[in-house]
C-alpha cells in the first residue's frame, strides 16, 4: 500500500522543480509589471523602454535592427522612433554609408531620465546577491545565461509559425 501511495506523490525534486517553474514565472511577470511602471511613469509604452534600453546597450543601431531585436515590424518601429523622437529621447540620422537607411540614435540628457526609475531595484538586487557566496553566484549567473539562451529560441520559434 504504501509503494502506491509513494507513486502518487510527487518526490522532492519533482516539488522543487514545480516550485522553481512557479517562480521563474512569477519572476517575469514580476519584471513585465516593473517594467510596464517604469514606462507609466515615464509616459512611455513598455516598448518604447525595450527600444531605449536597445539603445543603451548598443548606442545607435539603425532602425530596421530596432525592429529585428524586437521583433516588431517596420510600421510599429517607425511609430515608436516617432514617439520616442517627440519626446525627446532619440534623434534620427541619416546613416553615411547607406542613404536608405536610418540611425537612431539615443539623446544622452533625455536618457538620463531612465535611470533613476531602476535605483531602489537595483539597490534591493545588490542586497539580495550579497546573501549568496561567489559559488552560489556563478551558478545563478549560469542558470540566467542558460534561460536566456532558451528564451531566444523559444521566441524566434514563435515568431516563425
Amino acid at each position: 500500500m504504501s509503494s502506491k501511495r509513494s507513486a502518487r506523490r510527487p518526490s522532492a525534486r519533482a516539488s522543487i522543480l514545480g516550485d522553481l517553474a512557479r517562480s521563474a514565472q512569477r519572476a517575469a511577470t514580476d519584471g513585465i509589471l516593473f517594467h510596464q511602471a517604469v514606462a507609466d511613469r515615464l509616459g512611455l509604452h513598455v516598448s518604447d523602454l525595450r527600444c531605449l534600453n536597445i539603445l543603451l546597450e548598443a548606442g545607435s543601431v539603425p532602425a530596421g535592427e530596432i525592429g529585428e531585436r524586437t521583433g516588431l515590424t517596420t510600421g510599429a518601429v517607425t511609430r515608436m522612433v516617432d514617439r520616442l523622437e517627440r519626446a525627446g529621447y532619440v534623434r534620427r540620422e541619416p546613416d553615411p554609408t547607406d542613404r536608405r537607411r536610418v540611425i537612431v540614435s539615443p539623446v544622452a540628457e533625455q536618457m538620463a531620465r531612465i535611470g533613476p526609475m531602476y535605483t531602489g531595484m537595483a539597490e534591493a538586487w545588490a542586497t539580495a546577491m550579497n546573501d549568496y557566496d561567489d559559488e552560489q553566484l556563478t551558478v545563478i549567473l549560469a542558470l540566467f545565461d542558460r534561460l536566456h539562451e532558451i528564451t531566444q529560441v523559444e521566441v524566434a520559434r514563435l515568431r516563425d509559425n
